[in-house]
């Protein structure tokens, strides 16, 4: 080959080369899409009304009206930004529990469900917490919250800050109680390790 031939050859890939990275350069708005698009769910979905099934029986029925779900290297979580209702059912099929927050989001690797804002907890006996902000433990089945709690049983209300339960409600613990109000009308008494404090 000629040093002509050489040369043309050279020229034209030096020239093809550049036309590419000339065109491999992405402008602020592209790479504004681009970050914006990382802030966006993974998936959107509306009216949800989710039923879990054990061996063709109803136990558990999740409604929402919205949710987004993320799911990043750094972290994946589903996000119920108008609120949830999680109503589970007993062996019999009738409803045995309830929560129900304004909003909610599952961090699915730690599976760890956080509920805030006007929080209603129902267990099997009909006792009710209210509360700001509850978290659920799934791994562990532990429910627990630092925020003030108001919990309502056959026989009294009580308040506090702070509550460590199992996931069913049942064996519950209010951490640092503030007052009992007895329901009119009962005689039972108040069972002292719902008033421990630590």
């Amino acid at each position: 080959m000629s040093n002509y031939a050489r040369s043309a050859v050279v020229f034209f890939l030096l020239c093809s080369l550049s036309f590419f990275f000339s065109r491999c350069t992405n402008s602020a708005d592209d790479i504004r899409d681009y970050s914006r698009l990382e802030r966006e769910p993974m998936l959107e979905a509306e009216a949800i009304d989710l039923h879990i099934t054990e061996n063709g029986r109803l136990v558990v029925r999740v409604q929402a009206p919205a949710m987004n779900s993320f799911d990043r290297a750094a972290k994946q979580y589903d996000e119920f930004p108008d609120g949830i209702t999680v109503q589970s059912y007993a062996s019999d099929g009738l409803p045995s529990s309830s929560i129900r927050a304004d909003y909610a989001i599952y961090q699915r690797r730690e599976k760890l469900w956080e509920a805030r804002t006007r929080v209603v907890a129902v267990n099997e006996k009909g006792d009710s917490i209210q509360t700001e902000q509850i978290f659920w433990d799934e791994s562990k089945g532990r429910v627990y919250t630092k925020a003030n709690v108001r919990i309502r049983t056959s026989t009294a209300v009580l308040f506090g800050k702070g509550l460590e339960s199992d996931d069913r409600f049942v064996d519950w613990e209010i951490k640092e109680p503030t007052g009992i109000i007895a329901v009119p009308g009962t005689t039972e008494q108040f069972s002292k390790p719902h008033l421990t404090t630590q």
